[in-house]
């Protein structure tokens, strides 16, 4: 079955329930289109990014999109939690081991079916007001499937579910900005190199860092 299809209820009702409620703008939409799958790295403050970023990617590019996510918190954690990272096929990511690679593999995976990956770069939730140095494993991503990566800046999620907060805020005061796709074919034959990962990942975090309107100082 078709995944735009097979998400139905989402598309229906869930989707359009968190804008309704909780987003007070989406800028950037026009940066994104249906011609191809995208690597969405946003910044992240709350486990409520998945969903505030979903709907205008998922409306924009009518393309599957999966999310990293932590496997003891998604999948072992409160039913809801796990429900829903089920039902979006998220990518389960051992914080502890050396699970990280084949968690990446099969974001590549999913991304030669056709399919989009939200991933956070900062590996974990922060305040909401400055940004953690970026992990490489946004640029083994996108260098290992040659994928453009769409920086996004997300403000509000971290009033609204904070960490440490399992239930949210209802309130619309959530922006999401979506930068222009990068690429970065230029560095594809340097695939395996720590420093053009390095490189790869602060561009990146410096452009999220620009939509949300901080520095990136690392």
């Amino acid at each position: 079955m078709c995944p735009w299809v097979y998400l139905l209820p989402e598309r229906v009702f869930i989707l359009p329930m968190i804008r309704k409620f909780l987003i007070k703008a989406e800028l950037g939409r026009e940066n994104m289109n249906r011609d191809q799958p995208y690597i969405f790295a946003v910044n992240h403050n709350s486990h409520l990014d998945e969903f505030v970023t979903m709907p205008a990617i998922m409306m924009s590019t009518r393309r599957n999109t999966h999310f990293f996510a932590d496997k003891k918190h998604w999948f072992e954690g409160k039913l809801y939690f796990r429900i829903l990272a089920r039902r979006f096929a998220a990518i389960p990511v051992e914080r502890s081991g050396e699970g990280g690679d084949e968690a990446l593999k099969k974001g590549v995976e999913y991304i030669k079916k056709g399919h989009n990956i939200i991933i956070y770069p900062e590996g974990t939730r922060g305040s909401g007001f400055d940004l953690n140095r970026g992990k490489i494993g946004v640029a083994k991503l996108a260098l290992w499937s040659g994928a453009p990566v769409v920086p996004v800046g997300v403000w509000g999620t971290h009033k609204l579910m904070p960490k440490g907060k399992h239930k949210p805020t209802i309130e619309k005061i959530v922006t999401v900005k979506f930068g222009k796709p990068m690429s970065f074919r230029e560095y594809e034959h340097r695939s395996n190199e720590k420093e053009a990962m390095r490189e790869v990942t602060d561009h990146i975090m410096r452009s999220i860092a620009d939509l949300v309107g901080v520095c990136y100082l690392h």
